[in-house]
């Protein structure tokens, strides 16, 4: 039987390693710096989208992503009420992660965690995923 390759019938996410594991799947390893965003239902259903950002700058200006952030919870509203968002940092390089890596998990989970549940914050790096920490 051919596994299906429809986002909405994988399996539900509900753990942070589960998380990890769908990054892995859709966003893969670097190629270049942009930002990636999986919306969740209540049950961790994956929505039919995936949302990449690419043009992102090294380091973001504080609030630059407030209004990403308030968007795609009303997306969210409307299509999954109660749902959660997966965010990823994609920028080549080692696993290590750096200045540039924390500050954006700082923005990124001051922005998000006001007005939507974060089930996860990661780097996709030249070597796979690992888990970004604000």
């Amino acid at each position: 039987m051919t596994p299906s390759l429809r986002i909405e019938d994988s399996a539900p996410v509900t753990t942070i390693e589960e998380a990890r594991e769908r990054v892995r799947d859709l966003v893969g390893h670097a190629i270049q710096p942009q930002l990636w965003f999986m919306l969740l239902d209540r049950h961790g259903r994956q929505l039919p989208l995936l949302i990449p950002v690419d043009g992102i700058p090294l380091r973001p200006e504080p609030g630059s992503v407030t209004v990403l952030a308030t968007r795609l919870n009303d997306l969210l509203g409307e299509l999954a009420p109660g749902g959660s968002v997966i965010l990823t940092l994609e920028r080549p390089g080692s696993a290590a992660l750096t200045a540039p890596d924390q500050a954006w998990a700082g923005e990124l989970a001051a922005a998000f965690g006001k007005v939507l549940t974060i089930t996860g914050m990661f780097v996709a790096h030249d070597d796979g995923v690992c888990e970004l920490r604000a």
